[in-house]
């Protein structure tokens, strides 16, 4: 790591043993199936949750947007593993960024309401549950002045030994905080040496309502779906076949659209 990496605090981290963990279900988020090196994420849904997804959940992963909804202070359980064996002294560096290319060169902390001077990582947005989590946390800034976390990774022994690597993140500050701009996690696995080996990106809300939140944005896209495809229907040859009252059926070829229909669905039948 630079210098200025390491003369940061440096934080020893334990992992603790507690029936609370279980988790209900695991997401494995970034195999995309091809033989590059990569970095696959494992979220884990938070144990209790309501039965009503836009109810009463710590945070929750929607797999149709790859998005990540959380709450504001609260744990978000993510593991971490790669398919190769990873150099020694390797780590993960965990970086927040606004997510449209236009905003990607500004800095991303926490605003003046949830900013906390007095601490030495009160810029960082994103944090690491320093009782449960098992690797040395080091809290500094990238060259370009951005706060990023990095956590020792798994040498290669503990790699070939198929050891979890199982990190407990908390988020500081609001998405609504930045003007809405929407903002993503980048992770990486880095090389002492400053290499960077593999990384993945994922889109991220913060909010004090995340179930809320993901039922309006998978409905939201379903909706842009749907209306694309009503859109291609008005420019073919073939009209929607409806009846008297004005109702219409609209053929879905998208099956990603039918999946995001098929869960708004369902939502609105827990509703009832």
């Amino acid at each position: 790591m630079t210098s200025e990496e390491t003369s940061a605090i440096i934080m020893e981290c334990n992992e603790s043993q507690n029936p609370q963990d279980a988790v209900l279900s695991k997401v494995k988020i970034g195999d995309d199936g091809t033989n590059l090196p990569k970095l696959i994420l494992n979220y884990f849904e938070p144990s209790g949750s309501h039965p009503d997804p836009a109810k009463g959940t710590s945070s929750t992963y929607s797999p149709q947007l790859n998005k990540l909804f959380a709450n504001i202070h609260k744990d978000v359980k993510i593991g971490f593993e790669t398919d190769f064996a990873p150099a020694q002294k390797s780590y993960i560096r965990c970086t927040q960024r606004f997510e449209l290319e236009e905003y990607q060169n500004e800095v991303v902390k926490r605003c003046p309401n949830h900013s906390e001077p007095n601490l030495f990582n009160g810029n960082h947005i994103l944090t690491v549950d320093s009782t449960r989590s098992p690797r040395n946390v080091i809290y500094t800034n990238d060259s370009d002045g951005r706060p990023v976390v990095c956590i020792q990774y798994l040498d290669q022994a503990e790699h070939c030994r198929g050891e979890e690597f199982i990190i407990r993140f908390k988020f500081h500050c609001l998405s609504s905080c930045s003007s809405r701009r929407k903002m993503c996690l980048l992770f990486e696995v880095v090389h002492d040496n400053g290499d960077v080996m593999c990384s993945h990106t994922m889109p991220v809300l913060i909010s004090t309502c995340p179930g809320r939140d993901r039922f309006r944005h998978e409905k939201k896209a379903m909706m842009e779906v749907i209306d694309a495809d009503v859109e291609e229907d008005k420019d073919g040859d073939d009209d929607p076949i409806g009846d008297d009252d004005g109702v219409f059926l609209v053929e879905i070829d998208d099956p990603r659209a039918r999946e995001l229909l098929q869960l708004f669905m369902a939502g609105l039948e827990m509703k009832d």
